[in-house]
């Protein structure tokens, strides 16, 4: 999908391999390197560069028509249950939802209370279900002369609220200023209240 209806330089699928044990996906190799290890050598200019180029990837993902016939609004690309390292029961079951509601009610429900009610905070706005990443931090996007070259890993990728995005590069990277401010803070605008009830949620369950 992300082939046909973008432009975003991801690797692209060639075959896939399966023995009775498992499977294997053939794909392209992508240039470049984890910007994590470029960042602290790059220009103001070259990470300007970089905002600007994921902002077009970004809004290209949200471009992305939803055709498919699942009755689910929060799932994989295909409507089915999706994967997401923040959300430690979607690598032993299958999760979907039906609604941004359904979805908030289980990010709350192993909690108390007083728990729940911060976190209407940013549950009580409705948002635009888009499709998403799911995982774009400093090892999942490739740079070369201050361009981003490659985006990759997307097993966690599928439809999300729109917040899902912004929150997710926060998720494993939460001390590396120069991510989180230039280039994050530079992409979206928003989503504070989201963020800070996020990180909330996270820290109090934990990721396993």
């Amino acid at each position: 999908m992300v082939e046909q209806l973008t432009q975003i330089p991801a690797p692209r699928a060639i075959d896939v391999v399966a023995t009775p044990q498992r499977s294997y996906l053939l794909m392209t190799c992508v240039p470049g390197r984890p910007i994590g290890q470029l960042m602290n050598t790059m220009t103001d200019e070259q990470v300007e560069q970089v905002v600007t180029d994921l902002k077009g990837y970004i809004s290209e993902l949200r471009r992305i028509p939803r055709n498919i016939s699942s009755e689910y609004s929060i799932c994989n690309s295909q409507g089915g249950g999706f994967l997401d390292w923040r959300i430690p029961d979607s690598q032993r079951e299958e999760l979907r939802f039906r609604s941004e509601a359904d979805f908030n009610k289980y990010l709350t429900d192993p909690f108390w209370e007083e728990i729940r009610t911060r976190a209407a905070k940013s549950h009580d706005i409705p948002h635009d279900i888009v499709f998403t990443h799911g995982d774009l931090n400093p090892r999942n996007i490739l740079a070369e002369n201050g361009r981003i070259t490659g985006i990759v890993d997307w097993e966690n990728a599928g439809w999300f609220p729109e917040y899902w995005e912004y929150t997710k590069m926060h998720y494993t990277v939460r001390s590396l200023q120069r991510w989180l401010v230039d280039i994050v803070d530079g992409v979206f605008s928003g989503y504070r209240e989201e963020l800070w009830v996020e990180n909330m949620l996270s820290d109090l369950l934990g990721p396993f």
